[in-house]
């Protein structure tokens, strides 16, 4: 059977761990340095599962307002929305909803299907110096019918969860979209 093939954006504001997470989910070593994703950068994940082989083609917008406009190349066709909020940062938590519905407006198809996705709460290794709870997080993710996650790119708490959520909740989304174009959704 082919792969089956997803578009997902990363996104939010910026230092929220965008780009750790998903260098987490892929492999690689965390790095206490920080540098801003300039643009957006764009990379491969394959997860096996029963029903056959899924690959993400994650796209990694940088937080910078001045690099949202540049998303809208990028986001037509995505499949699933993962945005980031750092716990430890009120702002970046105020930021989450006009985030969405900057991404969102040019992605839903109908007020039927909307853009699904996952709210991120990124740092829970940093427990300490939580400003957002989780119940927050939760409420923040119901409001805009996201799946909620806590994470931590630093010890990849939760990370593998958030990637397999997108591809099990793409593979979902396209099926209904396809029975629904078909006719067997009604």
């Amino acid at each position: 059977m082919p792969a089956q093939v997803f578009k997902t954006l990363i996104a939010g504001p910026p230092n929220t761990g965008k780009t750790s997470l998903v260098k987490a989910y892929l492999g690689e070593r965390f790095k206490t340095t920080y540098t801003a994703t300039v643009g957006v950068m764009m990379n491969v994940a394959q997860m096996e599962f029963p029903e056959g082989r899924v690959v993400l083609s994650l796209i990694d917008m940088g937080g910078q307002e001045s690099f949202r406009s540049l998303g809208s190349r990028f986001y037509q066709g995505s499949h699933h929305l993962i945005l980031v909020y750092d716990i430890t940062s009120r702002e970046t938590f105020k930021g989450v909803v006009e985030w969405y519905q900057a991404l969102t407006d040019g992605v839903c198809l109908s007020s039927e299907h909307p853009f699904g996705g996952s709210l991120v709460g990124n740092k829970v290794d940093l427990e300490d110096r939580r400003e957002i709870s989780a119940k927050e997080g939760k409420q923040m993710a119901s409001l805009l019918n996201l799946d909620f996650f806590q994470t931590s790119a630093k010890t990849g708490q939760g990370v593998a969860e958030v990637f397999h959520n997108a591809a099990l909740a793409s593979r979902t989304r396209v099926r209904t979209l396809v029975a629904d174009r078909v006719g067997f959704g009604r």
